[in-house]
């Protein structure tokens, strides 16, 4: 956009006693302004091996850059860094990452910090003064209240960057369609590794069987049949119902279904209007009806959007347009259980 200017800004120091190197990141939230969230940010510390990295209000460095460049207005009240959130980060000794490690950490912060506000947590740019000067009013201001800090170990947080940008990326966009599609993408990305997952369990059973059992064509036919699955299972029309039995729960997720389609799958699995689905013990066939549903849900209404302006044919499973933003709610739960997934598996697993 034009007008807007750089983001990233350092200082460094070094005296006999101190060695010290700070970078701040200009970013924003789908709350812009807010003092709440700019209060919910301050709270959390993270801590590396030779550095930290938490939110500021009112950044130096970016008033620094202000104040030299002009980009401010006193007429106005608009100060160097006022209307500005950053993320600093400070090392604690002489030590030093690389600009791209630096990125790296700092999007992995972006993610966790989307997750624990609930809004969308992004790198913004320097605005041009008469640009703030039209939203003067919405200024980060955060008030004099003791805030108890939380400190967090970096490596706790996960690594699987693809995943966390689209994570935010769906927090931050406004059109549910396009937010829809950002949260699929994620499940999408994880799929193929719980179907080699399933896959790679299903063959070791069969490996690690007693001697007695005989290696004979019946043997050898099933670990074929174990592979033709895993094949199977990766196509798209699979891949949604494999994610939800191995890695979802998906009854909790039920109230932020259209009840229209609530009701098909009632009559479907032959549940009663009266009684509550989220808690509903079901046998193992009612059960899997119920998840080949939703998955159905879930990718007719995906297929919908992407072939809209194609002669895509209905299946009767698409979330009508009005009731996506709470479909999406069940996305969002989905998608970070999915990175949570990822990350707990290991490494010949994992994307």
């Amino acid at each position: 956009m034009e007008g807007y200017k750089p983001q990233d800004f350092s200082f460094f120091h070094r005296s006999e006693k101190l060695v010290q190197h700070i970078r701040q990141t200009v970013i924003d939230t789908t709350k812009h302004g807010s003092e709440y969230i700019a209060l919910l940010l301050s709270k959390y510390v993270y801590v590396g091996q030779n550095f930290e990295v938490n939110v500021v209000n009112n950044p130096f460095l970016v008033g620094l850059y202000n104040a030299k460049e002009i980009n401010c207005d006193d007429n106005y009240m608009i100060w160097p860094c006022s209307g500005y959130l950053a993320i600093e980060l400070k090392y604690l000794n002489d030590s030093r990452l690389t600009k791209q490690e630096e990125d790296l950490v700092i999007r992995r912060v972006l993610y966790d910090l989307t997750q624990k506000v609930g809004v969308a947590v992004f790198v913004s740019e320097i605005l041009d003064v008469n640009e703030l000067a039209d939203e003067a009013e919405l200024e980060y201001s955060v008030s004099s209240v003791h805030i108890t800090k939380t400190t967090i170990d970096i490596n706790t947080l996960p690594k699987s960057i693809e995943m966390l940008d689209l994570y935010r990326q769906a927090k931050e966009i406004l059109d549910s369609k396009l937010a829809f599609l950002h949260y699929y993408k994620i499940i999408e990305y994880v799929s193929p590794a719980v179907a080699k997952k399933k896959a790679i369990e299903k063959i070791t059973i069969q490996i690690n069987q007693p001697s007695t059992v005989a290696r004979d064509y019946h043997y050898m036919n099933t670990i074929l049949n174990i592979a033709s699955q895993y094949r199977d299972d990766q196509k798209d029309d699979s891949l949604m119902k494999i994610v939800i039995e191995e890695c979802l729960d998906v009854k909790p997720e039920l109230i932020h279904i259209p009840d229209s389609l609530i009701k098909q799958i009632r009559n479907n699995i032959g549940i009663a209007e009266g009684v509550d689905l989220t808690a509903v013990l079901l046998d193992d066939n009612k059960e899997s009806s119920l998840i080949k549903q939703v998955a159905s849900i879930i990718y007719s209404t995906r297929n919908s959007i992407v072939h809209a302006k194609s002669n895509y044919i209905e299946t009767g499973w698409e979330c009508p347009k009005d009731s996506l933003p709470e479909l999406n709610k069940m996305m969002d739960t989905f998608a970070l259980k999915m990175i949570e997934w990822n990350e707990a598996q290991p490494e010949n697993i994992k994307v």
